[in-house]
């Protein structure tokens, strides 16, 4: 397991500016390296005694060095370990020596797919989807933003080609909408046509003039009737109320638009709790884009009894549902707001009616295309217009006029106005400027608006960052800390906050794999659903309120809506509908990413947990100290399902290996401790297995297995006898959690891949954020005064 570093942090404001004689060095490497990488004797064909100091031609070696240090790798087990202060600050000299002698890499590179959808729909006004067009964007050190991971293809020039065409198209209104109408549909009046209606309680009956649905499962209600005959952005509203629901029982409803015909896929809208009654329903409502072929689809998920077998005479709850409808479409402009954003409002730009279009409920409706009596002058007002706000700063005007000359050549052609428009916004969508972000030789004001953009917001700057930019006042800190603040209180925050999580900590795999239905009945779509807004809002809330970053070790609280707090068998929480902070019980196991079941989650598979896969998790996303692949012909070790060979027995023959034991030694216990949960998050003291003697568990498929061991002892000697304590050991050394957040954020802040180089700026972002008890939003401060986040 990872040697622990227990030093204050206070010791590195001393140590960043001092430098460690190179006598000292030797001494260190001497007394703790030479014994195996010396004269004679040099493991891994690494000779140390004859190292010279840091420079241009062994910056490698010595960056291995720090890494090995950093990460307790070096030296091994069973080998004395240096002091404390000793170590630190040779590693925080070599690393000031190291970042003399080699820049930083570049910060220069390319949006990726998420950035480039958010950027074009920022710009042109519009929601269409570009970013299925695009490629899967490759990874540095866990991102998907960094320089180095980001290169550029024919093949992906062409797929930006498509989505600049498809983008530029979705500014565009081609036909008149329809005065907004209300379509409703009272289901007692459809009951023939919407499911089998029957007195059976397994299937839909009526009841106190209502559709009542009991189970989440297929049929679900399908609303055809009140489907739109156009696409466009609709309020829904559904009547409800709870069919017999009982005191404890509680009925939540999840609203999906999906396709008038077929199964095909459904688009989550959000659950909502159902309550009222037949005289006094609940009215849902909700706004969403549907299309012609859309309709409501209603899921009724209802707690505890959909998890658990009931006494077959018992009253079966359900959703009783009356009526729903559509009104819309809403957006009544045409021309659109986003043909305005783009086109302008010039008096000799105007939409005019064009070829004929088949539409069932329409007769003679025609397109619309956008044409111009000035057609030059436009044409060069809108790209000359658009070239810097895309480009995201002012433009050199010889720039402007090749994409202005190229639209104007389309006209020439003898092509239409809207054709080469078309040509020069689509031009400048693909152009390098347009892709590539940190371009300049120097960080200027626009620079920074840029940096800081794509860092909150996935996007370009806005205009009160351009504005700012123009007037050189993002060179102030102080202006730049104000931004801060506003961009963290925007709506646009979302953004990364689901784009971070999403890749620190693995959250866009959760869907990767599905539970055994037989061994987790109790897992549902609204379990996942409310596993990921657990951890949105867990972190939403520490970034809003500037707690402390080791509150993703340990907290006294948590985010939890009804479904999470009785997965987590806390009481007195009700409603799925609503996430809260809840004060967490003294003697609840919760609190912290770690106890968290979409982490839990996304670190097993369907079936069973492995220590090794969680071992590897904690050590990368939580302590920044990735342990190495696997040697090559070792095979991964499998847990046994059938409950046979404990997964403790399998890694200790595994670690007979001396290759391996390297790595397992720390990896492991982390993998050990979190054995005490069990693929969705469940706290556990065995296992579940599908086969064993005696009876199964009450109520269920599955008999209880072996034991869960979840103690084990660390590199460094400590041990701990179960996840609690565990925790605890990660508690008393704050300063390698403090380091290792600070070393994602930066990251992901910069765009750039962070070595032993730029241990200083990490440094310094954490000293920083010290100040205000190591608050995240603090630490996201100290990112953009960086020396990283600053430079070219």
């Amino acid at each position: 397991m990872t040697y622990y570093k227990f030093i204050p942090l206070a010791v590195f404001a001393l140590l960043i500016t001092q430098t460690v004689k190179a006598d000292d060095v030797h001494s260190f490497l001497k007394q703790h390296c030479l014994k195996c990488h010396g004269s004679e004797k040099q493991e891994a064909e690494l000779r140390l005694d004859i190292l010279a100091s840091p420079n241009a031609d062994n910056s490698e070696i010595w960056s291995l060095i720090v890494d090995m240090l950093e990460s307790g790798d070096m030296p091994p087990q069973g080998e004395s370990r240096p002091n404390r202060t000793a170590q630190q600050q040779l590693l925080t000299s070599i690393s000031h020596q190291l970042s003399e002698i080699v820049k930083p890499s570049s910060a220069l590179r390319r949006m990726n797919r998420t950035e480039y959808e958010y950027t074009v729909q920022d710009l042109l006004g519009i929601k269409t989807s570009l970013s299925p067009l695009l490629p899967e964007d490759g990874q540095i050190q866990g991102f998907d933003n960094v320089a180095g991971g980001l290169g550029i293809s024919s093949i992906l020039m062409e797929r930006y080609l498509e989505a600049a065409d498809l983008a530029f198209e979705g500014t565009i209104r081609r036909i008149k909408p329809l005065p907004p109408e209300t379509r409703r549909a009272v289901l007692m009046d459809l009951k023939d046509n919407i499911a089998s209606v029957n007195g059976n309680k397994g299937g839909v009956i009526e009841s106190e003039g209502a559709f009542v649905d009991f189970t989440a499962g297929w049929p679900p209600s399908r609303i055809d009737p009140a489907h739109p005959i156009e696409d466009g952005i609709y309020r829904c509203r559904v009547a409800v109320w709870p069919h017999d629901p009982g005191e404890q029982r509680t009925l939540s409803v999840g609203i999906f638009t999906g396709p008038l015909f077929g199964d095909g896929k459904r688009k989550f809208e959000g659950v909502f709790d159902v309550t009222g009654t037949a005289d006094n329903p609940r009215i849902i409502e909700f706004e969403t884009h549907m299309q012609e072929s859309h309709t409501i689809h209603i899921l009724p998920w209802i707690y505890p009894e959909h998890v658990t077998w009931r006494d077959k005479e018992e009253n079966r709850p359900g959703v009783a549902i009356a009526w729903a409808e559509t009104y819309g479409p809403l957006d009544q402009k045409f021309p659109s707001a986003a043909q305005l954003k783009l086109f302008g409002n010039s008096p000799a730009t105007s939409l005019v009616e064009d070829k004929p279009i088949y539409m069932r409920h329409r007769k003679g409706v025609k397109t619309h295309v956008v044409e111009s009596s000035e057609p030059r002058a436009d044409v060069e007002r809108i790209i000359r217009d658009f070239v810097p706000r895309a480009f995201r700063r002012p433009v050199d005007e010889s720039l402007t006029n090749q994409f202005v000359e190229l639209a104007l050549s389309r006209l020439d052609q003898g092509k239409t106005f809207e054709q080469a428009v078309r040509t020069g916004v689509s031009a400048v969508l693909c152009s390098p400027h347009f892709l590539l972000i940190n371009q300049e030789d120097e960080v200027d004001n626009y620079t920074l608006a840029s940096r800081l953009s794509y860092f909150l917001w996935s996007s370009l700057p806005d205009e009160e960052l351009l504005q700012l930019a123009a007037e050189g006042k993002l060179s102030d800190p102080k202006v730049r800390y104000d931004q801060l603040e506003r961009m963290i209180q925007d709506p646009k925050i979302e953004r990364f906050i689901e784009n971070f999580t999403g890749q620190w900590l693995d959250l866009r795999e959760i869907e990767f794999t599905t539970p055994d239905k037989k061994l987790y009945p109790e897992y549902d779509e609204l379990l996942l659903r409310s596993m990921l807004e657990e951890t949105h809002g867990f972190f939403r809330h520490i970034l809003k309120n500037d707690l402390s970053v080791l509150n993703f070790i340990d907290s006294d609280f948590a985010v939890l809506n009804q479904r999470m707090a009785s997965h987590y068998q806390i009481e007195g929480i009700r409603g799925h509908e609503d996430f809260r902070i809840v004060r967490l019980p003294e003697n609840s196991i919760r609190g912290g990413l770690l106890t968290q079941a979409s982490i839990l989650k996304v670190t097993a598979n369907g079936t069973s947990t492995s220590p090794v896969l969680r071992g590897v998790w904690v050590l990368d996303k939580i302590l920044a100290q990735p342990a190495p692949p696997p040697p090559p012909g070792v095979p991964a070790v499998e847990p046994d399902i059938r409950g046979a060979v404990t997964i403790r027995e399998q890694l200790s023959k595994h670690r007979e290996n001396e290759s391996c034991n390297r790595c397992h030694i720390r990896i492991d216990p982390p993998g050990f401790a979190l054995e005490e949960f069990d693929v969705i998050g469940g706290h556990r003291e065995w296992y579940r297995s599908l086969e064993g003697k005696g009876s199964k568990v009450t109520k269920t498929n599955y008999y209880p297995g072996l034991p869960v061991e979840s103690e084990g002892e660390l590199s460094n000697g400590k041990t701990f006898a179960d996840f609690e304590e565990f925790r605890e050991l990660l508690l008393e050394d704050p300063d390698t959690i403090t380091r290792a957040i600070a070393e994602k954020l930066l990251i992901y802040g910069s765009g750039r891949q962070v070595t032993s180089r730029e241990r200083s700026s990490i440094d310094s972002i954490v000293k920083a954020a010290e100040k205000n008890n190591y608050g995240l939003r603090s630490m996201i401060h100290a990112v953009v005064e960086s020396e990283l986040f600053l430079s070219p």
